[in-house]
């Protein structure tokens, strides 16, 4: 279907924007936090309910050594009983983002569908690139069972999640548990996934210009994330990687006017072909990110609502 009429001046708002200077990921993030952008972007979002309890917390990580950031989030019907969990990755393209970016959609989570949500604050390249974000996302992961008790967490019920490049090390984190006997994950949640960093999906030539997310700056971000390391790297691009059978089941959402599209719909025919259970929606007449703007798009709190109860069906065993 056409783009949605909502987004049009929106768009052409955008497009006209002057064309960026900066050489560095500093620089870039200097730049965007200079722009109007996203607190346009902000007030285009409903406001996300109240959750029972939200906390920070630090974490000690390897590869290299440091601590990260997590976000917990403990909504009032987990509080009695543990309850399944999901682990967010918020999206930036690898560069950038921060637990601020996903506090909407994490508290949505947590209330929507009665479980804990524990969101991630890794590492961004290019200081540290790949595989920096996906070992964070691992521990991050193992430090949820090791205090599941403590979190209100059922340990047998945990899944992953996240958007863009969050949604990328998700599905990385899938691949790499399987693989190393790591903690059992009941499902994976991929919204406008980039799973294929050869940009070689067909979406990548029809809406790589004018559509927000351009394939030049697809392709800047995987240069600050993969450096050196070879692209084609499963763990890298997980639609790429040889075997998908033993994957948690997928739950994937994807925008129609989005480079990216076709990596959700590859993935999801290879993991069908896989047997594992996965679900695939393409919201019609949306570009990337769009999913966000709920105050303003029936069809992005469609979205929202879609995932949720997705959520729920998975990782709430007494539904709500």
């Amino acid at each position: 279907m056409p783009l949605d009429p909502r987004l049009v001046p929106l768009l052409e708002q955008f497009n006209a924007l002057p064309q960026p200077t900066w050489t560095t990921a500093e620089e870039r993030r200097e730049a965007v936090a200079q722009t109007p952008v996203a607190e346009q972007i902000a007030a285009l979002i409903a406001a996300p309910p109240a959750v029972a309890r939200v906390w920070e917390e630090r974490l000690p990580v390897a590869r290299p050594a440091d601590e990260i950031s997590v976000r917990v989030y403990r909504p009032e019907q987990a509080e009695q009983n543990p309850a399944g969990a999901l682990l967010h990755i918020h999206g930036g393209g690898w560069w950038s983002g921060d637990l601020e970016d996903v506090d909407d959609r994490c508290r949505h989570l947590a209330d929507g569908a009665g479980i804990v949500v524990v969101s991630l604050d890794y590492r961004l390249a290019p200081e540290h690139p790949w595989p920096t974000a996906v070992h964070d996302a691992l521990a991050a992961l193992h430090w949820m069972v090791a205090h599941a008790a403590r979190l209100g967490i059922d340990p047998d019920r945990i899944g992953v999640g996240g958007e863009s490049a969050g949604a990328n090390i998700a599905a990385a984190l899938t691949l790499l548990t399987r693989d190393t006997n790591g903690p059992g994950l009941r499902m994976q949640l991929l919204e406008i996934p980039a799973l294929d960093l050869t940009l070689s999906s067909p979406s990548m030539q029809a809406f790589g210009e004018g559509y927000v997310l351009t394939r030049d700056d697809l392709t800047w971000c995987v240069e600050q994330y993969a450096a050196d390391h070879d692209v084609k790297d499963p763990l890298v691009s997980p639609l790429l990687a040889p075997d998908l059978t033993g994957l948690p089941s997928a739950v994937i959402a994807a925008a129609e006017y989005d480079p990216l599209a076709d990596d959700a719909r590859r993935y999801a025919e290879r993991l069908r072909q896989a047997e594992v259970p996965c679900t695939h929606t393409e919201y019609p007449g949306l570009v990337h990110g769009a999913h966000h703007m709920t105050a303003l798009l029936p069809v992005a709190r469609q979205w929202q609502d879609d995932v949720v109860a997705a959520v729920r069906h998975h990782l709430n065993p007494h539904g709500r």
